[in-house]
C-alpha cells in the first residue's frame, strides 16, 4: 500500500502551533496518514532548521517521519502544487490568509465544521493559476492526495490527549528539571501573564492582590512583559524568573520579535526558552494560568494537578 503523508507547516505562535500537531495527529490517525511537522519557516530559528524537532518528539502512537525522508516526491500527488514545487517554503513564503469578508463578520458558532467553514477562510495562492488551500481544520478525511498540507491558526482539539502524543527531547525536559530543583518549585505558586499581542481580559491588579491575601510569597512568573515583571517584583518580596531574552517589543509578540527584527541568531533561544517557561509552570504546586492564550491553556494541560489550576482572568 502506498504511503500517504500529513505535512504540518509552521503557523502562528508556540501555544496555537502545538494545537495545530494535535489536530494533524487526530487527523493522521483517522485518514491512516504518516505525520510531518515542518516548523523550517524562519520564526523560531533560523531558516530551514526545523525547530519542532529541537525540542519535541511525537510518541510511538503515532507514526512520524522527517521531511527529507519522503522518497519520489515529484512523482506523489499533492493538495498543494504550489508546496510541491516549493518544499521548502513556509506558509507565508507563497499563500496569504484569506478572510471572506461577508462570512467574516458572522459569529464563527454559525460555522461548524464542512463545508460552511471552508467557506469562511482559506489560504490564498500569492502566485496565479494555484488554487487556494484550505486551513488544516477544514480538510475533509478521505482526501486522495498522497501529500496533503496541513496549516492552521486554531483547529478545535481536545487539550488532554495533548501529552499522549506531544513530548519534551530528553535533553529540554534536563533542563526544566535542574532548575525546577533548584528553585523547589513543587512548593511554588506558577502564574502566566500575557501582556503584548494578546491581552488579559481581567485586570492584573485583582491577581495580584487575590496572591497577597493568599499570602503568597514564593511566585514563578512567566511573562512576555517587562511591565508585569516590574509589577509583581514590587508586590512581591520572591519573585522566581526563568532567565531568558528580554527584548524591548513593540506591541508585537515575543514569538515574532527576532523574525521581525532579523536575529537570526535569536531565534532558536527565544524559542527555547518559552518552551521551558511554558513547562516549568506545569511544574508549580499550583498554577494561575491566563485562559485567553494557548500557550497558558497547554501549560495546564501538561500540569500534573488540574484541580490546583485556576485561569486567573475569573477571579
Amino acid at each position: 500500500m502506498k504511503e500517504k503523508y500529513l505535512i504540518v507547516k509552521g503557523c502562528a505562535g508556540l501555544g496555537n502551533r502545538l494545537v495545530t500537531v494535535m489536530a494533524a495527529i487526530r487527523y493522521c490517525q483517522i485518514s491512516k496518514r504518516t505525520l510531518i511537522v515542518d516548523w523550517a519557516d524562519g520564526q523560531f530559528d533560523v531558516k530551514g532548521e526545523n525547530a519542532f524537532n529541537k525540542c519535541f518528539n511525537i510518541s510511538d502512537a503515532v507514526k512520524y517521519e522527517l521531511l527529507e525522508s519522503i522518497k519520489n516526491w515529484d512523482n506523489l500527488s499533492h493538495s498543494s502544487e504550489l508546496f510541491k514545487i516549493n518544499k521548502l517554503q513556509g506558509i507565508y513564503d507563497i499563500y496569504l490568509e484569506q478572510q471572506t469578508p461577508f462570512f467574516y463578520n458572522l459569529p464563527v458558532k454559525l460555522f461548524p465544521k464542512g463545508r460552511l467553514r471552508r467557506l469562511r477562510k482559506k489560504w490564498k495562492p500569492k502566485k496565479a493559476n494555484y488554487e487556494s488551500l484550505s486551513f488544516g481544520g477544514d480538510l475533509k478525511n478521505d482526501l486522495k492526495e498522497d501529500v496533503v498540507y496541513f496549516v492552521d491558526f486554531l483547529p478545535e482539539i481536545s487539550y488532554n490527549e495533548m501529552p499522549e502524543y506531544i513530548e519534551l527531547k530528553p535533553e529540554v525536559k534536563k533542563e526544566i528539571e535542574e532548575f525546577r530543583l533548584k528553585k523547589d518549585l513543587n512548593n511554588v505558586t506558577g502564574v502566566h501573564v500575557r501582556y503584548t499581542d494578546k491581552k488579559p481580559t481581567q485586570k492584573i491588579e485583582i491577581l495580584i492582590e487575590h496572591l497577597k491575601k493568599k499570602q503568597e510569597e514564593n511566585i514563578f512568573l512567566a511573562t512576555d512583559s517587562a511591565y508585569i515583571e516590574d509589577l509583581f517584583v514590587k508586590a512581591f518580596s520572591n519573585v522566581i524568573l526563568f532567565p531568558k531574552i528580554k527584548p524591548e517589543l513593540s506591541g508585537e509578540g515575543l514569538h515574532q520579535w527576532a523574525l521581525y527584527n532579523n536575529e537570526d541568531n535569536l531565534k532558536y533561544i527565544i524559542y527555547k526558552e518559552s518552551v521551558i517557561e511554558m513547562f516549568l509552570l506545569s511544574e508549580c504546586k499550583e498554577l494561575f494560568y491566563q485562559g485567553n492564550s494557548t500557550f497558558s491553556n497547554i501549560s495546564k494541560t501538561y500540569h500534573h494537578n488540574k484541580k490546583k489550576c485556576l485561569d486567573w482572568q475569573k477571579l
